[in-house]
């Protein structure tokens, strides 16, 4: 296994600026999150308006006014803490300022996970006799189902700077169909922090891997 950084290619440029949200997605996800905060907000007084007593017009309307303006803080502060409100900018400083990280490998031996919950099916790698490398989620099974993957030799392309976002997976060897196939992590295994997560580099013989 190989990690090096490299400039973004012009391919994975044009990637990057596709993943910017436009206005209308941006004005769109705002639209659903006010409409649902402000919903949660009015909903004492609409049941109360319903089954204890009638609640007059007036004070209907001076109660509205500023929970309205309170929902669309709470929005504003949602979106701004999950970085929803500056992703766009996050992106031009990735495009700018970052750098592919790109992890090339190379295996003739893999296991595989089923499916945990919504996460995708997971592969255990061999990498050398005493590593295993640890990788899930939704974007592999595509390529399973197309016998891409799992691969003899492959590339993982992410982002260095944004969440570590995957740009792109490149199949470069041939099809490596998994030796054995595992059981889903349990409720139980998560709860233990008995589980693995896609990137982990396990200091284990593949074999040893139950």
């Amino acid at each position: 296994m190989k990690k090096i950084e490299r400039p973004y290619n012009p391919e994975e440029i044009k990637l990057l600026k596709s993943r910017k949200n436009s206005l209308w997605e941006h004005f769109e996800n705002f639209g659903k999150k006010w409409i649902l905060i402000t919903l949660i907000l009015l909903a004492p007084l609409l049941i109360y308006d319903k089954f204890v007593s009638k609640v007059s017009s007036n004070t209907q309307l001076l109660t509205s006014i500023p929970l309205l303006i309170i929902s669309i803080g709470i929005v504003i502060y949602w979106m701004r803490k999950n970085g929803e409100i500056g992703w766009n900018k996050k992106v031009d400083n990735e495009i700018k300022n970052g750098k592919a990280q790109v992890l090339k490998i190379k295996t003739d031996k893999v296991y595989k996970r089923k499916e945990t919950f919504d996460l995708g099916s997971g592969f255990y790698l061999k990498i050398s006799e005493n590593e295993t490398l640890f990788l899930q989620g939704q974007y592999f099974d595509e390529l399973q189902y197309l016998r891409k993957f799992p691969n003899t030799e492959f590339e993982i392309v992410r982002t260095e700077l944004t969440f570590n976002e995957l740009i792109d997976i490149k199949p470069l060897g041939q099809y490596l169909k998994p030796e054995k196939k595992l059981k889903s992590f349990t409720k139980e295994q998560f709860e233990n922090n008995e589980v693995h997560y896609d990137g982990d580099l396990l200091k284990i013989p593949i074999e040893q891997i139950k």
